[in-house]
């Protein structure tokens, strides 16, 4: 493909890297508290949305009583959206904090947020004590959550790319998906836990809130990890002064790069919140598995999917981030159809089969887009910029998923018919995988 063909913005050439000041490199210590700063948020971050999903069937009795399962359903999916809906304004919001006072307090920030949040979920009334009060506090709780993850996504992913060391950015921006993922297995892992040791009143009753009030002793873990953390190198090293107005900035010279960003990520939103997201109440609700077979065939693909994501963040340091990134959109339209025929099975072999063919191609966007994004910016816009196209193209695509796939089995009758919205947007993603501008083997901009 020309280079004439690619994104490029000024702010990003070679230039950008010549004119850095040079700053001492971190050290292996701190390197190793960087990453395990944004590893305990991100997995309080995802622990937290992957119990809502989890406990999804559960709370749409709880707080939207209707008589079609399938109608209670779609409204607590809909409140699941609403987390990714404010998800664009806490981008905005903690991107400007993050480009303009640093990564570090914006990470205190966003974790505490998204833990009290969840606890308040946790002690929160149901419909039959509040009524449309108790639809109300959910959605408001959902909200805070939103916020919280618009702006730790960039927060992090920028934060762990500014401290890699040359030529491992790949597989240091994975590190953000690889926590998100594993505290998706935990969160499911507990609410499977807590499921099979409940009666159907007890879960009803007390049961569904230990999951949610479970997050208070990771909330407390991931402060005093990220109160120990250094601000990034890159941060405190840039030469340029904080933006005055990031947003407004990015929108005016780095539409190039913030198109491309979210073209690649509407395939990769909407195939990754199906198996984080929708394949749990997929499972159970629309093929009516029961738990004891849906739950650990979910948690064993979970796992083992999402190992793999290291793996592809240091293969993109080796052959690109282009190639792979473009290798996992088209893989992710072949593997749709594929994938939903294999979950209905109903085996357990069928279950773990259909979720690894999507979590094959959902491990190499994870590995590989954390590390193009943070390379597509300069320092002083870079978490703003991820943050806002990211955060926007998963409010439209990822917070939608549960709830168009849900809507698309109700109005076609068929239990495949979600395969369709994944091999659409799938084909979006590869369009702009292509026109990316290969970021491998240039300097980070600043």
């Amino acid at each position: 493909m020309s280079d004439s063909l690619l994104p490029h913005d000024p702010t990003t050439a070679e230039s950008a890297v010549a004119s850095a000041p040079t700053a001492p490199p971190p050290t292996d210590r701190a390197r190793r508290r960087a990453v395990t700063a944004v590893a305990i948020g991100n997995l309080l971050e995802w622990y937290d949305f992957a119990v809502y999903a989890g406990l999804a069937a559960v709370l749409a009795t709880l707080f939207f009583p209707a008589g079609d399962p399938l109608v209670s359903l779609l409204a607590s999916f809909s409140v699941f959206a609403v987390g990714f809906a404010s998800r664009p304004v806490g981008a905005i919001v903690f991107g400007r904090m993050a480009d303009r006072h640093g990564r570090r307090p914006t990470l205190l920030v966003v974790i505490t947020l998204m833990g009290v949040a969840t606890v308040l979920i946790g002690v929160m009334p149901t419909y039959a004590t509040a009524g449309i009060w108790a639809a109300l506090l959910l959605t408001l709780a959902r909200t805070a959550q939103g916020l919280s993850v618009g702006g730790e996504f960039s927060s992090s992913t920028a934060f762990l790319v500014e401290f890699a060391p040359a030529g491992r950015r790949g597989l240091y921006g994975s590190i953000a998906y690889l926590t998100a993922c594993l505290g998706s297995f935990v969160g499911l892992a507990v609410v499977f836990v807590v499921r099979m040791l409940s009666t159907p009143e007890f879960l009803a009753t007390w049961g569904w809130r230990i999951p949610f009030l479970l997050s208070f002793p990771l909330l407390a873990i991931g402060l005093y990890i990220r109160l120990r953390v250094h601000e990034s190198p890159a941060f405190t090293g840039t030469a340029a002064a904080p933006d005055a107005g990031p947003l407004t900035t990015s929108l005016r010279t780095q539409r190039r790069g913030l198109l491309s960003l979210f073209g690649i990520t509407i395939g990769f939103a909407v195939c990754s919140y199906t198996v984080l997201a929708f394949v749990v109440s997929y499972l159970t609700t629309v093929l009516a598995l029961p738990a004891s077979t849906a739950f650990p065939a979910i948690l064993l693909a979970t796992f083992v999917g999402s190992l793999a994501i290291p793996l592809f963040g240091a293969l993109s340091d080796r052959v690109g981030r282009r190639p792979v990134i473009v290798a996992g959109s088209i893989g992710t339209a072949c593997a749709a159809v594929p994938a939903y025929l294999l979950l209905g099975t109903g085996t357990f072999g069928g279950i773990v089969a259909g979720q690894l063919l999507v979590w094959l191609f959902v491990a190499m966007l994870c590995g590989a887009c954390p590390a193009a994004f943070a390379e597509m910016f300069p320092t002083r816009l870079r978490t703003t910029a991820v943050g806002v196209s990211y955060s926007l193209a998963l409010a439209l695509f990822g917070g939608t998923t549960p709830f168009v796939s849900a809507w698309l089995i109700g109005a076609t009758g068929s239990p495949i018919a979600p395969a369709a919205f994944v091999v659409v947007t799938a084909l979006i993603s590869t369009v702009a995988a292509l026109r990316m501008r290969e970021t491998v083997g240039r300097g980070l901009p600043t």
